[in-house]
């Protein structure tokens, strides 16, 4: 998933000459609460709506929106992986993204993100999320994804967060709900799995609540 196809259809950026008025009603027409600022198609800022609404209805952007020359945005080619802490890093719900001559393309946003993860986690089925537990230096995707290979599946996404002592939690969606011999697999090379969702041999959880996976990817 990289940034040019999580561009939103119906999302356009403001323009240094709208009013503040009119930048506040399309973004409560769009549900956002912030929107990028384009000067000649190249980013000149982000405008957030609580700050708008501070500010008098007829003033125009580019009275009162100074020019920010580190305004994050995405490249069309970025990976959803790298775009994610881009957003994160900067608070923002929405993010810009522009081409190799860093005109501004599109817009991507929040709702866009989990739609295409929603998509991700349900390919192929609903197939089994191990969260699993392990220190950063003995940390190797391909090492995981070839013990889990070595039952008969296959590793269809990852995601990878770090806890407050430091680990990593690996949270793996397979393409398949057997796995009894994955974990035993990754516990022989200490690998521990903390969490099993939507499993047939492996109830730690309630595998009907879809809504718990969810949290493990949380942006």
């Amino acid at each position: 998933m990289i940034a040019a196809s999580l561009i939103h259809d119906s999302l356009s950026p403001l323009r240094l000459t709208d009013t503040v008025s009119a930048a506040l009603e399309y973004m409560h027409a769009m549900r956002v609460s912030e929107l990028p600022v384009v000067d000649n198609n190249r980013l000149h800022n982000y405008a957030r709506a609580i700050n708008l609404l501070q500010e008098k209805p007829d003033t125009r952007l580019t009275e009162i929106l100074p020019f920010n020359p580190h305004a994050p945005f995405a490249l069309t080619q970025q990976h959803i992986y790298e775009v994610i802490p881009l957003m994160v890093a900067a608070d923002l719900e929405v993010m810009a993204v522009a081409n190799e001559q860093a005109q501004i393309i599109g817009i991507i946003d929040q709702r866009k993100i989990h739609e295409n993860i929603s998509q991700s986690l349900t390919y192929k089925g609903m197939g089994a999320v191990l969260v699993v537990l392990a220190e950063p230096r003995d940390f190797a995707p391909s090492h995981i994804m070839r013990l889990v290979e070595e039952n008969g599946a296959k590793v269809l996404g990852m995601m990878v967060n770090q806890t407050e002592a430091g680990n990593l939690l690996v949270s793996l969606k397979l393409n398949t709900t057997l796995v009894k011999g994955i974990v035993a697999s990754l516990s022989r090379f200490g690998f521990k799995t903390e969490d099993v969702y939507m499993s047939e041999d492996f109830n730690r959880q309630d595998n009907s609540e879809y809504e718990s996976v969810l949290r493990f990817f949380d942006i």
